[in-house]
C-alpha cells in the first residue's frame, strides 16, 4: 500500500518557497508524484500535495483516501510579520498576478499601487487592507481541531530549529521513518535559512527571513490600524495572550 498522501499547507509569506524545496526535494529524490494545482484536481496517484495558500479540505481528503490515509502540515507566521514581509515584497515582486493592471487599483498593478505610497506606514496600511489581511484572515479561518491528521507549525520556531526538535516530529508525523527520515532531514538542512542555504525562501523572494520583525516596525499607529482590522486574530493564533502588546 503506498504511504499516506502528504499534505503541505501554507499561506502567503509563510515559508510556502521554502517548504515547497524540500518537498520538492524528496520528491525528486524518492521519485514521487507531486502535485501543486488545486484540491479538484488532485489526482489519485499522488504522493505529495503542496498548496500555498492552504486551500485544502483534510476532512475531504481523508474521506477520499481512507486506506492510504492523509498526513498534513500546516504551516502560520506571526500575522504583524505576515504584513511587513508582505509590503515590502510586494513593492518588487515580478509575480505576474502583483504586475497585472487592476480597475481597483485604478488601472494600476498591486506593485505599482502599493509602490506609489509616499510613507512605509501608507504601504504597511495598503498591505493590511489587501493581500496581507487576506492572508490573516486565512489563516485565522483554519481549521486547527484536525490534530489527528495534521501537524500545526510556526514559521517563528522552524527558522530557529538547529536542532530539528520541531522538524523531526514534522517528518515522523508525515510517515517518514528510518532511513527516510534521515533522507528528509538532510534536505532541511541542506535547504534551510539555518543551515546556510541562501535559497530556502530565496533572498530574492524574501526581505528578511526572522521572526519578530513587528517590534521594530509597528509604530504606536501601525499598531492602532491593526487592531482595529484584526482584533483578536493574534490572540487566536497563539501570538498574544491579550490584547495589549
Amino acid at each position: 500500500m503506498k504511504p499516506p498522501l502528504i499534505v503541505v499547507c501554507t499561506h502567503h509569506k509563510t515559508g510556502s518557497v521554502w517548504m515547497a524545496n524540500i518537498f520538492r526535494a524528496i520528491k525528486r529524490h524518492e521519485k514521487l508524484n507531486l502535485h501543486t494545482k488545486s484540491q479538484a484536481e488532485l489526482p489519485q496517484e499522488a504522493d505529495i500535495f503542496l498548496q500555498d495558500h492552504s486551500k485544502v479540505d483534510l476532512k475531504a481528503l481523508k474521506a477520499r483516501f481512507p486506506k492510504r490515509g492523509v498526513r498534513a502540515v500546516h504551516v502560520i507566521r506571526d500575522p504583524r510579520d505576515v504584513i511587513i514581509s508582505g509590503a515590502f515584497y510586494h513593492v518588487k515582486t515580478v509575480e505576474k498576478w502583483a504586475n497585472n493592471p487592476k480597475k481597483e487599483y485604478g488601472g494600476k498593478s498591486y506593485r505599482q499601487a502599493i509602490s506609489a505610497l509616499p510613507t512605509d506606514h501608507e504601504k504597511l496600511v495598503f498591505e493590511m487592507d489587501h493581500t496581507g489581511g487576506k492572508t490573516i484572515r486565512e489563516m485565522a479561518a483554519w481549521d486547527y481541531a484536525m490534530k489527528d491528521i495534521c501537524f500545526e507549525a510556526k514559521y517563528e520556531d522552524l527558522i530557529i530549529d538547529r536542532d530539528l526538535k520541531i522538524f523531526t516530529p514534522m517528518m515522523q508525523f508525515l510517515g517518514f521513518e528510518g532511513p527516510r527520515l534521515e533522507m528528509a532531514l538532510k534536505f532541511v538542512r541542506e535547504l534551510s535559512l539555518f543551515g546556510g542555504a541562501a535559497g530556502s525562501d530565496p533572498a530574492d523572494h524574501i526581505r528578511s527571513g526572522e521572526g519578530r520583525q513587528w517590534v521594530r516596525t509597528f509604530t504606536p499607529e501601525l499598531k492602532a490600524a491593526f487592531k482595529e482590522r484584526f482584533p483578536d486574530a493574534l490572540q487566536k493564533l497563539g501570538y498574544e495572550a491579550g490584547a495589549d502588546w
